[in-house]
């Protein structure tokens, strides 16, 4: 009976030795994706001898339980209820247990209700309740098992239960095993899954699981996804190259609607709670149409990435962290390296666009964009993005400021981005600035150009421009200068270097200009020098006519006269609406000058000129007609046209020497007629004075100021 029954399960035995080597292997393979996987050795040649043909079913045994040994070494143990043949040499076999144990001694078991095998066909079946077990915790349970084409291929029409390692679980509506071409199918909705407690969990979904081992590919087709621990992946499609040992993965490719998310291993730290952790790990988003990784096998530690962009979209990554968000998108692909699992450096062509939007506790939401052809970019080690370096075409937008230029480096932790071009422009409702090089600070909102700025600034009255001589007049304030650096809110600048500032016809030249909006005041430093011409309108009100009257023909160049102040520093307050010249003042108007060391214009509500002090060694001179007056204070009041110089004394001289001394002189802008007042009696007589032309002039009177122009020459009274 023993013998029988040794004959009779030859064959079955060679199928269930094949069967289960083959599906260790290719739970192997399936598991790449969290655990690498083993080779298994291959199974003995199938050498049996055939059964005992009989006529219709013969019955060969009951109740059995056979262990077959070799040197004391056992091969296999058969367990079952009944043995039985038919005339076709089919054996059949009733609630069957089979151990099987290959050459290294592992131990592979098999269990179903029914199992039936042709020897001539050299196929068969496992029916009812399946159950395998194998190495490495191995377990598939199934109802139905068939070896079919002779052999060389093992199916199971139905749903399938694999466990591995006592870590995964494997399910799938159906399976099949092609052993000559060693490619192993799960089908019909298939899911691999670690068990309650590992970490990280594992999933793997797919309607087909397919792994052609000879051409070491793992294919995953049908809408599939990854998800480990909070790392994932989905595409329709997901490849997977398998190193020659079978240890890893070597080269991962997901193909069409490819989108996923991993989370770093790192911490960021807290912007809002500097020395606390952060409450989540950055999180790093990215989509595509494909996606190629390239894989160490130890570990399956991924190293190189690339993303392409979709026909109509863009590829994409998003690195997002507490309060933080930052955008990296392309038209053609992305593609970078990685340290541990994390993007460390990348690259992006075509058309590529940066965004951050900020969240932070106790600042407003900010918004920045940033544009180029290309970029590299590099990341913290928590997978944050750090760094980008755009090229070709640059443009960068925060809020209402925008930069173009040629190329562009962003520090976006430091908030710092430096731009080059020919030349770079910044750009806003308030102005723009043009130079070769510039830095912009998104933290202060300040601009730093050098090696050449020009600059066109706009909304004058709403800048500390207003009120200055460069106020007067219409369209932007232009600037040239060394260097500069401009605030867009509260609005503020500093220009150096051989600035030349001009609007219409008005011009200022200096060393340096400042101008603050909060403080209201504007200065310019080391020298300044200013060229004014008056309006039309101020040279009528000036004159005595009303502002509206016609102009003369032949008086409109004598109107327009330039008014030019040349003075150590300018500065002008808003706040209280005063203009200051200091330091060597002198006032220039039609060859009519006046000079002294500091020259305070007032204004009122309208900002117009209600009164002009110059103080320290005050001096109108007339060189035409060779006339001075000389005091310490000169001051001329608007309303009345008349000019006071006070001294002690103040000395009116002639061109013949005579002079005049008193404590006060009151000259009329009217009548160039002049007064002196307090008299000294020791003083040498002296000739008539004629009338003196008019030499206060409204250099100084800020912008859209009307103010009294001087009489021509010869209109003396």
């Amino acid at each position: 009976m023993a013998r029988k029954a040794k004959s009779s399960v030859g064959g079955l035995r060679k199928l269930l030795l094949v069967a289960l080597a083959l599906l260790v292997s290719v739970l192997g393979g399936l598991f790449l994706f969290g655990r690498a996987g083993q080779k298994p050795e291959k199974p003995p040649a199938m050498d049996a001898k055939s059964a005992q043909n009989e006529k219709g079913m013969s019955l060969i045994g009951e109740d059995f339980d056979y262990t077959f040994t070799e040197r004391e070494k056992p091969i296999f143990r058969i367990r079952g209820t009944s043995i039985k043949a038919d005339r076709q040499g089919i054996i059949y076999l009733d609630n069957v247990a089979v151990t099987l144990y290959d050459k290294q001694g592992r131990v592979f078991h098999v269990e179903s209700k029914n199992a039936s095998f042709n020897r001539e066909s050299n196929e068969g079946q496992l029916q009812g309740e399946v159950f395998l077990k194998g190495p490495d915790e191995m377990e598939l349970r199934t109802d139905h098992l068939d070896l079919q084409q002779k052999g060389n291929v093992v199916t199971s029409p139905g749903a399938v239960e694999i466990r591995y390692l006592g870590k995964y679980v494997a399910n799938a509506g159906r399976m099949q095993i092609d052993l000559g071409a060693e490619t192993y199918s799960l089908m019909g909705g298939s899911q691999v899954r670690s068990i309650a407690g590992i970490e990280p969990p594992l999933q793997l979904n797919a309607q087909r699981f397919i792994y052609e081992r000879t051409k070491h590919w793992i294919r995953c087709e049908g809408g599939s996804s990854l998800h480990r621990g909070g790392d994932w992946l989905q595409a329709q499609r997901i490849y997977g190259n398998v190193a020659d040992d079978e240890s890893g993965l070597t080269f991962v490719h997901a193909m069409w609607d490819v989108s996923g998310e991993t989370r770093a291993a790192l911490q960021a730290p807290n912007p809002g709670k500097p020395g606390k952790a952060a409450p989540e790990r950055t999180r790093v988003k990215f989509g595509g149409k494909e996606l190629s990784v390239v894989l160490q096998p130890q570990g399956n530690q991924p190293r190189f990435v690339a993303l392409e962009a979709p026909a109509d979209g863009r590829a994409s990554l998003e690195s997002s962290g507490p309060g933080m968000v930052r955008t990296l998108t392309a038209k053609r692909h992305i593609e970078g390296t990685l340290d541990n699992g994390v993007l460390n450096e990348a690259q992006a062509f075509g058309s590529v666009e940066i965004q951050e939007n900020a969240h932070l506790p106790g600042k407003p939401p900010t918004q920045r964009n940033a544009a180029g052809q290309t970029a590299r970019a590099t990341f913290r080690p928590d997978g944050q993005l750090a760094t980008v370096e755009l090229n070709a075409n640059v443009v960068y937008k925060d809020g209402d400021v925008t930069a173009n230029g040629n190329r562009g480096t962003l520090d976006m932790d430091q908030g710092r981005g430096e731009f080059t071009g020919s030349p770079v422009v910044v750009a806003s409702d308030r102005g723009r600035l043009e130079s070769p090089r510039m830095v912009y600070n998104t933290d202060t909102q300040i601009v730093s150009a050098r090696d050449g700025v020009k600059a066109k600034l706009q909304k004058v009255e709403e800048t500390a421009l207003a009120g200055s001589p460069l106020a007067q007049g219409e369209g932007p304030v232009n600037v040239v200068s060394q260097e500069a650096f401009w605030r867009q809110q509260p609005s503020s600048f500093v220009f150096r270097g051989d600035v030349r500032a001009w609007r219409g016809d008005n011009v200022l030249l200096t060393p340096e200009m400042r101008g603050d909006k909060a403080a209201d005041q504007l200065t310019a430093t080391g020298g300044v020098k200013t060229i004014w011409y008056p309006s039309e309108d101020q040279a009528a009100q000036v004159a005595g006519k009303p502002a509206t009257a016609a102009k003369p023909v032949t008086a409109g160049p004598a109107q327009r006269t330039p008014v030019q102040v040349v003075a150590s520093e300018m500065t002008y307050q808003q706040k209280t609406g005063v203009l200051i010249y200091t330091g060597n003042v002198r006032v220039d108007q039609q060859g009519k000058t006046l000079s002294c060391q500091k020259m305070q214009v007032d204004l009122d509500e309208k900002r117009q000129a209600k009164s002009m002090v110059c103080t320290g060694d005050a001096k109108i001179n007339d060189p035409q007609v060779g006339r001075t007056v000389t005091g310490q204070r000169a001051v001329y009041h608007v309303a009345d046209k008349q000019v006071e110089v006070f001294g002690d004394p103040v000395t009116m001289k002639d061109k013949d020497g005579n002079q005049i001394r008193g404590k006060r002189a009151v000259y009329a802008m009217d009548t160039g007629k002049v007064e002196v007042k307090g008299v000294d009696p020791n003083a040498p007589a002296a000739t008539p004075v004629p009338a003196i032309t008019p030499a206060v002039t409204p250099a100084i009177i800020p912008a859209k100021t009307p103010a009294p122009a001087p009489a021509h020459p010869g209109s003396g009274g």
